[in-house]
């Protein structure tokens, strides 16, 4: 039987993998005569099997350098530093399938692999075989994705793929658009995603504002305060959410420098002494003690650029907020440092205030009428999103010298007043956007609430970056809908922080 000529195999080989072929061709070219160096790190290779797989060099070294390692990736997809942002070829795309599936047949492992806004959702637990043919059709042509591969033992690595492909021309195009440079030639892949240094970056804080509604302590000093007046459970209520919010930082936000936790609660009994976490006491940060305690949110806020060691730049959160989807700095501060403000696509503070307005309101009116004075062609009308807050310490500390008596008012104010500014969610990102130190841009977030929880425990659970899950409306005492944000968190946060207690 005669062989078919070349010309039909190179065809065939075509049809089949076009990308393959490309590849082959383009190295037949240019790589003639070339060091062998160069071939080393362009050629194929195969991690190997369940039985190959070294675990004690990915003990050493950590699953992500080994991927790095035996797969010719590159690191920094989207901002040239996170070592978490993977870019690999996407012929080695069923390898890396392959590799999933041989390393949980050497270790019980959890696999979850998704695609941002939805489309892909596979998840993979520890005591089942990973569907590699699935998953490797599935992801086939996507332009970037998340694999999530949790060990029994609380190792815990989320990587963030960024496939490319290879054209006839040898130049190579990384699928998706968010990849900081998309095109290059092959032979400087390692010069485009260094995989042997990653730059320093500017150290970011995260501050958290926290109460614990059943602490004895904060209990005695509410009645103290205000003998007559009962609490609202929906806006001091806590479920436990800090934990997990915490959590959320640790997995999708692994490089934030220190977590401060700003509160006059005791601390729970699951957090345990970690040199990341800062307690701060409101003592620490209020220059009037006599404005203690306080019970204001706005007061408590206008005082957080005076946590002792904060960085310049730091983001706030409410401890209901949660990060749903791998973050990277350039989330919240931009190339040349300024703060990324979130807000509202539509305006809600007009200037007018009615006995009828909500507190949050008339501290916005009242921000709107302070820098109309100073910036008379800039209407401060949209609210901020409920998603993290980007702040810059020096710009805070400059608001504060600007209007010194509209922080005074608010400090002093045991509970929500008349006279209340909100610095972090309004003033700031208003007088920082009119003088040119923030940026406005938009990202996938929600407010969970009973009417909606579906949408984030559905298959589309990792649509959106940012969630809320905001007390309100009387929800604080919804069963069901606590009961579904239980599972979520345990869903999705079910591993524990450097900074828990184990057994707790």
């Amino acid at each position: 039987m005669s062989k078919k000529p070349a010309r039909y195999k190179k065809l065939k080989k075509l049809i089949r993998d076009p990308n393959l072929f490309f590849y082959d061709m383009f190295r037949k070219r240019v790589f003639k005569g070339v060091s062998p160096t160069v071939l080393q790190k362009t050629a194929q290779t195969t991690i190997g099997t369940a039985n190959t797989i070294d675990l004690m060099e990915v003990n050493r070294v950590g699953l992500p350098a080994y991927i790095r390692k035996h797969l010719n990736t590159g690191i920094g997809a989207e901002d040239g530093t996170d070592p978490n942002s993977v870019v690999i070829w996407s012929g080695y795309l069923n390898g890396l399938i392959s590799f999933l599936a041989d390393l949980k047949a050497a270790v019980p492992t959890d696999i979850t692999i998704y695609t941002l806004g939805g489309g892909v959702n596979i998840f993979s637990p520890a005591s089942e075989k990973l569907d590699t043919a699935y998953a490797s059709k599935a992801l086939s042509s996507r332009p970037n994705f998340v694999i999530e591969i949790a060990s029994p033992l609380g190792q815990l690595n989320v990587l963030h793929f960024y496939p490319y492909d290879i054209g006839p021309s040898g130049d190579a195009t990384v699928r998706s658009n968010r990849a900081w440079v998309r095109r290059f030639a092959i032979q400087d892949f390692d010069k485009v995603f260094n995989r042997a240094e990653v730059a320093e970056t500017e150290r970011v804080d995260a501050v958290y504002t926290w109460v614990n509604h059943a602490d004895a302590v904060w209990q005695s000093l509410w009645k103290d305060t205000f003998p007559e007046k009962a609490f609202d459970p929906d806006r001091y209520t806590s479920n436990d959410e800090l934990r997990f919010s915490l959590r959320s930082l640790n997995k999708y936000a692994p490089w934030l420098n220190r977590i401060h936790i700003v509160t006059n609660c005791s601390k729970p009994s699951w957090l345990a002494d970690d040199p990341r976490i800062n307690w701060v006491a409101h003592e620490d940060i209020f220059p009037d003690q006599k404005a203690l305690p306080t019970f204001n949110s706005h007061a408590i806020e206008a005082c957080l650029h005076r946590i002792p060691g904060l960085t310049e730049n730091f983001i706030y959160l409410n401890d209901d907020f949660v990060l749903a989807q791998p973050c990277l700095p350039v989330d919240f501060f931009d190339e040349t440092g300024r703060s990324v403000t979130y807000f509202e696509p539509y305006g809600m503070v007009s200037g007018i205030s009615t006995p009828e307005t909500p507190d949050y309101l008339i501290a916005a009116n009242n921000v709107r009428k302070i820098l109309a004075k100073d910036f008379p062609n800039y209407k401060a009308r949209n609210l901020h999103r409920h998603v993290p807050y980007c702040l810059k310490k020096s710009v805070l500390a400059e608001i504060e010298s600007k209007y010194p008596s509209a922080f005074t008012k608010t400090r002093l104010s045991k509970s929500r007043s008349e006279n209340d500014v909100n610095i972090t969610s309004f003033f700031y990102h208003h007088y920082a956007y009119a003088t040119g130190r923030a940026v406005k841009s938009d990202a996938s977030g929600i407010i969970v609430r009973p009417n909606n929880i579906n949408t984030v425990t559905s298959e589309n659970a990792f649509k959106y970056k940012f969630l809320c899950f905001n007390d309100g409306d009387g929800s604080a005492g919804d069963t069901k809908y606590k009961e579904m944000t239980q599972k979520f968190f345990e869903l999705r946060l079910n591993h524990r922080a450097p900074w828990e207690r184990a057994n707790i």
